[in-house]
């Protein structure tokens, strides 16, 4: 694996390396040809990664010692803290990282948080990528609860709908697949108040306009049913076009109640 990941860096290195000479970059260390390894990074969270995940940016003009300025974007709340805010090379280095410290792991539940990362583009290889969007969330172990029922008031239809819950963080749960494939959605029930993110994306693609997403009211529960009250469906993608207000509701599976 380790000579897989070097011989990897080192093709990286020379198509970042040949990219400037191509474009007749003068080699200075003021001029690095860096690039970020991709522009999208999922990483998932292991109690064995010692509460950080680390980010690396590559370079292919290893002369001098350099630090690249990056601009770093928030969208954790401050629960992701950057060890600083360059990333700095020492003389023939081709990669140096950052690392994003978060609390302990047992404090997460299954959110996803995401951080955009960004370089000065002056320094950015022909070639090379400048930007870069981290989504972290702590890897889940699913459990499957049992299949209820889901109905929308939007398709004012309804189908068989499987919930599950998750070893690491129990009072979170998960609607795979609900209204379109690969989009799943998730809620937490601490105490018995229901939470879902205030808004979310559906998974389902409304056209040539983008996909359908909810604005989110109240949750609760009635009679083993989980009610949902949706304050608007809309098209973020469209001048936030407003499908309107309704409901969602879920008949929870045989047995089960929060």
């Amino acid at each position: 694996m380790k000579k897989i990941i070097f011989l990897s860096f080192a093709f990286v290195a020379l198509l970042l390396t040949g990219a400037c000479q191509r474009e007749g970059t003068i080699y200075t260390p003021d001029n690095a040809c860096v690039s970020f390894p991709t522009n999208k990074a999922v990483f998932s969270m292991l109690a064995s990664d010692g509460n950080k995940i680390t980010v690396e940016l590559w370079r292919g003009n290893t002369n001098g010692a350099i630090s690249i300025p990056v601009t770093i974007s928030d969208g954790t709340g401050g629960v992701f803290k950057p060890s600083k805010t360059s990333f700095d090379f020492s003389e023939g280095q081709g990669v140096a990282t950052i690392d994003f410290t978060y609390p302990d792991i047992n404090a997460f539940g299954g959110e996803t948080y995401v951080i955009d990362l960004a370089v000065d583009e002056s320094q950015v290889s022909p070639s090379g990528i400048g930007s870069m969007t981290i989504k972290a969330q702590r890897k889940l172990t699913r459990v499957k609860i049992g299949t209820g029922t889901w109905y929308s008031d939007f398709w004012e239809d309804e189908w068989s709908q499987d919930l599950y819950t998750t070893e690491e963080a129990p009072n979170y749960y998960i609607l795979p697949n609900c209204w379109a494939s690969g989009t799943d959605f998730t809620f937490t029930v601490n105490n018995g108040k229901i939470t879902w993110p205030a808004t979310f994306d559906s998974g389902y693609t409304y056209g040539s306009y983008g996909n359908v997403w909810f604005q989110t009211g109240d949750s609760y529960v009635e009679d083993g049913v989980l009610y949902l009250i949706v304050d608007s469906y809309y098209l973020p993608s469209y001048y936030n076009y407003d499908f309107g207000s309704t409901f969602e509701a879920f008949t929870l599976p045989d047995g089960f109640h929060f």
